[in-house]
């Protein structure tokens, strides 16, 4: 006789005697909290923390937004070269990132958050391109005025100067990196770029990004205005999707067909966090701490706009560090074990590290060689930030075991004991909306030893509470 027949028969009978042990549900990796004072400047930190506090959502979106939202003013004026016996390898400080989170992500609010001093920064250059065009336009009249045989070359407009760029389309992006070292472009929503990419009559689109990463030779051809030629596009890419369109895009990545598997996905950082309760006592964002990120955005800036463009290169000891790093990379890479997807993106980790290196170079003030402290900063941030992937990816190809998950949650909280399947998605019960996803949930729970069937109906097994980590 089974465990069930045994609840059924003699439901007298002790639960302790007859209820199975219940399984751990989440085998995504676990993600690592935020290791305060060790990655990032205070500028950075001591402000991106205040504000996760704030409004109660996780920080690693927020300092992860933040650390990309610097490239805005080191892209193209920043480069870094890890391997001094290789100097065909350079990377510059664009970095992609992608948040991985649900609705009510406070998404708004924390772009502003971020982008708020390279907004302002634009508004100056905004204004310094209007006296630039009365300038252009008032030599423009006098040269006109001037007759044919004593007029010299006639004026060229001004270029207008940018930083940054919103949903802009491929066109766009090509016109702004052609008059501009660099670009951050943000998006509210990446599933349309993402959609976009995956259209067959915008392949074009895809081999930009791909160049535009790299900072490779582009050209842009138009039907009406011809062809722009970018000889070194760096752009750098912020943006949220919610968990499902990004699931469409790994499954993409990974089909047979090849479709999607060239590693533009792979290149982009992935971030998530963890639903932090709302509280009804925050402290407040402090203006200093809001205040000194405004500088360090605004000091970065006004060190390399001047002068030539900067390359960075690893102090002896860094290097030691680098070849070490790059050795390990290398033989997880090449283990037989690993997944293809996960070995997919182990072979963006060097190119991350070095970027991440260049950026917290620039954020530390550090213009010189890049030292072994900042090197290790760097590698710290990738391996932190690698649980991350791993969740993303592992639930993008499993199945999302979110809603089972949260169910579980309120399984292991005492808040339900007996309930049917209709009951659950009609009360939206763990978010749960639909037949077939309850279904789906509930299965899952079944055979993991947390629920057991009785008839129509689910008993909730006591002993989930002895379970640790759902």
């Amino acid at each position: 006789m089974t465990a069930r027949d045994l609840l059924v028969r003699a439901p007298e009978v002790e639960p302790g005697q007859v209820w199975p042990t219940p399984e751990p549900l989440d085998t995504a990796a676990k993600l690592i909290p935020w290791p305060e004072g060790r990655l990032l400047p205070p500028e950075i930190e001591d402000y991106g923390l205040a504000f996760a506090d704030r409004l109660c959502i996780d920080p690693s979106p927020v300092l992860l937004t933040m650390l990309a939202g610097l490239t805005a003013v080191t892209n193209g004026r920043l480069w870094i070269e890890p391997d001094p016996d290789n100097p065909t390898w350079r990377e510059p400080t664009a970095l992609w990132l992608a948040v991985v989170m649900g609705v009510s992500t406070k998404k708004t609010p924390l772009l502003k958050a971020a982008l708020a001093p390279l907004w302002h920064l634009e508004g100056e250059l905004r204004e310094a391109h209007e006296q630039e065009m009365a300038e252009y336009e008032a030599e423009l009249a006098r040269w006109e005025a001037t007759k044919r045989a004593e007029r010299g070359p006639k004026p060229n407009p001004p270029t207008p100067k940018r930083l940054l760029a919103q949903d802009a389309t491929r066109e766009a992006l090509a016109d702004l990196l052609g008059h501009n070292p660099g670009i951050l472009a943000y998006h509210d929503e990446l599933s349309g770029l993402f959609r976009t990419w995956a259209r067959e009559d915008r392949a074009a689109d895809r081999a930009f990004y791909m160049s535009a990463y790299s900072a490779a030779p582009v050209a842009v051809d138009r039907i009406l205005r011809g062809s722009t030629h970018i000889p070194r596009p760096v752009l750098s890419l912020i943006g949220f999707v919610q968990p499902g369109p990004f699931r469409e895009r790994v499954l993409e990545a990974q089909g047979g067909d090849g479709a999607g598997a060239d590693g533009l996905l792979q290149r982009f950082v992935v971030v998530t966090g963890q639903e932090r309760p709302w509280e009804d006592e925050r402290p407040a964002i402090p203006l200093e701490a809001k205040e000194r990120y405004h500088a360090l955005i605004a000091r970065v800036y006004d060190i390399l706009r001047h002068g030539d463009e900067r390359v960075l290169r690893f102090t002896p000891e860094a290097q030691s560090l680098w070849h070490q790093w790059e050795s390990q990379t290398e033989r997880e890479i090449r283990h037989p074990d690993h997944p293809e997807a996960w070995k997919a993106l182990l072979g963006k980790r060097l190119g991350l590290t070095a970027r991440l290196a260049a950026v917290l170079a620039a954020a530390w003030e550090e213009y010189g060689p890049v030292s072994a402290a900042t090197l290790k900063r760097a590698i710290a941030l990738v391996m932190w930030l690698e649980p991350h992937a791993r969740r993303i990816w592992h639930r993008a190809l499993s199945g999302n075991d979110e809603p089972i998950v949260k169910l579980a949650r309120k399984l292991q909280a005492g808040e339900l004991e007996r309930f049917t399947e209709r009951e659950l998605y009609r009360k939206g019960v763990a978010g749960l909306t639909t037949a077939a996803e309850t279904r789906r949930v509930l299965s899952a729970l079944t055979e993991a030893g947390w629920l057991v069937q009785d008839g129509k109906a689910f008993r909730v097994n006591p002993r989930v509470r002895e379970v640790e980590r759902v």
